[in-house]
């Protein structure tokens, strides 16, 4: 990847046998390079950091690998500009090569040529260590001498690739930027007449049809002072792909699926020694119930080998072997998922590995057929009828039923035959990622410090992080951020003690904290008083629209998976008097918007218990519901539940509901909590 500090960059998908070069080179460009495309009349705008001259972007895909050629010329308006100069160019030394044309400066119409008198630095260094990142991939950067404001910046190199694992195959995208700018921008696609080559612009580009130029196939886009590619606000990504060129030689999913399936069937072959052979004598031996040694399998990967992406030598999409893995007990999801493969297979338990894209991968349908469109694999397991989605790179997945249903919009299994892209329907969480409880004891009078617990319960991938680092924590240190932690969230509680706990039989951590605090009463002794209940009032969704000029028949994205739900304990004191305490609160049960809204409150014995919680149940709505929504939001019920003393002998004294019938018997870390409200 080649880039500056202003975000210009191009990505080469590298694709063919292997190329190395672990030194930056330096020469002219290839003779199938373009000039540059001519300058534009555009101003650049009030302000204005910088101007872009021209960027170009040449793929050209080659018996012997891709070159990515990319070039740009910047003006400088401002000093906010100057950090264009610090260059970077990055590449794999183990499948490919970076080539420096030129790094000139223009200065009152000259040109000095900075490679005179500097040169690019290369330097070897996993950035991205601290991610469990190891690449091997090598920098050259170089901090521009004598750039001043005012001066044009021109840049030029190349990157050659040829991936050792996917090698006999082209594959890759190139875009431009979104942004409407002054400036000429392009993007440049070549080809053998004699490849066969698929390749695809996205809607906005129009009708693209390629050209003959000698022996090669070329289809050339460029935009000229562009106005901005406007997105479509609110709609699934499907419908906001932009200036995007993508190329690939697969003739089909299936010829994806079957070519990488090769790669995980050779990755994991267990030898008749391997180590990993006595782990799995003692699963089989621990159970004979499928479930329960898919679990043990499971963990097993999990807990024991460590998650590390490796890239080096071809890893991109080649998984480490089992053995490979076992002993250096560090892997990323391929390596995991070939590792599992091997223990499930060895359990007689069906399964096999599936690409996916950890951001849902709508709209993969609409792509060409390439494995760079997947960032992650998993397995698919069948355990007594069931599918189960298996994760290596999860932590803390002890039991196949609390797992949490997939996130995919689509997903490609890994055969030998090979297999087509498969939708999932999207399945709504089971369980709450935060239930927030809260009981307030006011027994001793409602103008006394009422004694308080509040305890959150988190579900979730991003929980056990949370629990990695409280537990190296020293008791005090843990003390001390828990502490910071519930100032944020209930500052008029004044804490006593603060507590944590995993719950490994419901995969959730739970914070909790005593002490005291003073709810806001209201009121007056003559006419009663009166106090609106915390976690106890819904927020009426945003009414849901668009532009007129954009596409109105659009659906809108749902923030989804989402589920949260909020539970109240109000011990009151016994009334004195000729009154008695009434909850002014209505029941909702309903969905609006793609949400499910649920509400429950009861009020007896001077006890109030509410319960609450909002669940997405789509990743998307159409419009037409989205209207229809926005219609009705006027009247969603937005009110704050408050509790009262009422006078009044026709007040209602009591009401129930029967979700909290069991009173203080629920268990809100339990699997069954009335947060999924009537009928579940």
């Amino acid at each position: 990847m080649l880039r500056n500090s202003i975000g210009l960059a191009v990505a080469a998908v590298l694709t063919s046998p292997a190329f190395a070069a672990d030194k930056v080179q330096y020469g002219k460009p290839a003779a199938w390079v373009l000039p540059p495309p001519a300058p534009t009349e555009g101003i650049a705008p009030t302000g204005a950091a910088a101007r872009v001259i021209y960027s170009d972007t040449q793929t050209r895909v080659g018996d012997k690998g891709d070159d990515v050629y990319t070039a740009w010329r910047i003006k400088l308006l401002t000093a906010d500009a100057l950090p264009i100069g610090n260059i970077a160019a990055t590449w794999s030394p183990g499948s490919g090569s970076a080539t420096i044309h030129h790094l000139r400066i223009w200065r009152d119409g000259k040109s000095i040529d900075v490679l005179k008198t500097a040169r690019f630095a290369v330097v070897r260094q996993e950035v991205n260590l601290e991610s469990s990142i190891l690449n091997g991939i090598l920098t050259a950067s170089l901090q521009t001498p004598g750039l001043q404001v005012g001066d044009e910046l021109e840049f030029a190199a190349t990157v050659h690739g040829q991936d050792p694992t996917l090698g006999d195959h082209h594959f890759g995208l190139s875009a431009l930027p979104p942004q409407g700018s002054p400036g000429a921008y392009r993007m440049r696609l070549s080809w053998p007449v004699a490849h066969v080559l698929r390749w695809q612009g996205s809607a906005d580009m129009g009708e693209l049809a390629p050209h003959l130029e000698g022996s090669q196939n070329v289809i050339d886009y460029t935009l000229r002072d562009p106005k901005p590619a406007v997105p479509t606000e609110g709609a699934p990504v499907r419908y906001n792909v932009r200036r995007l060129l993508e190329y690939s030689d697969f003739s089909n999913w299936e010829d994806v699926s079957s070519r990488v399936w090769g790669l995980f069937d050779q990755a994991s072959v267990l030898n008749p020694g391997s180590a990993i052979r006595q782990e799995i004598a003692k699963i089989a031996a621990s159970s004979k119930d499928p479930a329960g040694r898919a679990e043990a399998a499971l963990a097993l990967v999990q807990d024991h080998v460590r998650y590390v992406y490796v890239g080096l030598n071809g890893g991109n999409y080649r998984p480490a072997t089992v053995d490979e893995s076992w002993v250096r007990r560090f892997g990323d999801c391929k390596a995991k998922t070939a590792l599992l493969l091997a223990i499930l297979r060895e359990l007689d338990i069906p399964a096999e590995a599936v690409l996916v894209q950890s951001a849902g991968g709508d709209g993969l349908d609409q792509r060409l057929p390439s494995p760079v469109l997947f960032d992650h694999v998993l397995v698919r397991a069948t355990i007594n009828g069931r599918l189960y989605w298996l994760d290596g790179t999860r932590l803390g997945d002890r039991r196949l039923a609390l797992i949490p249903p997939p996130n995919f919009r689509w997903v490609l299994p890994l055969r030998k035959v090979g297999a087509t892209l498969e939708p999932l329907a999207p399945t709504a969480p089971k369980e709450p990622q935060l239930i927030g409880f809260e009981e307030v004891d006011m027994r001793e009078g409602i103008a006394k410090p009422a004694k308080v617990t509040l305890r959150n319960i988190l579900r979730g991938d991003e929980i056990y992080a949370m629990r990695t680092s409280l537990t190296s924590l020293s008791p005090e240190e843990a003390d001390r951020q828990l502490q910071a932690y519930w100032r944020q969230q209930a500052d008029w509680v004044d804490a006593d003690k603060v507590e944590w706990r995993y719950a490994e039989d419901q995969a959730a951590l739970i914070l909790t904290l005593t002490g005291k605090g003073k709810l806001d009463w209201r009121g007056s002794d003559e006419d009663g008083w009166y106090s609106y209940m915390h976690g106890a009032g819904l927020y009426a969704p945003n009414q849901r629209k668009r532009p007129k000029e954009q596409d109105q028949t659009a659906p809108f994205a749902n923030d989804f998976p989402r589920f949260r739900c909020w539970a109240t304990v109000l011990r009151l004191p016994k009334p004195n008097g000729n009154w008695h305490w009434n909850v002014d609160g209505k029941r909702m049960n309903r969905t609006l918007g793609g949400t499910a809204y649920w509400r429950g409150i009861s009020i007896s014995d001077n006890v109030v218990r509410s319960v609450q919680s909002t669940r997405s149940l789509s990743p998307e709505i159409s419009a037409t519901d989205v209207r229809t929504a926005n219609d009705l939001i006027p009247g969603f019920d937005n009110d704050m539940t408050r509790v009262e003393q009422d006078f009044s002998l026709k007040a209602d004294v009591g009401r129930n509901e029967p979700l909290l019938d069991k009173g203080d018997a629920i268990d809100w870390v339990a699997a069954d909590t009335p947060c999924q409200g009537p009928g579940k």
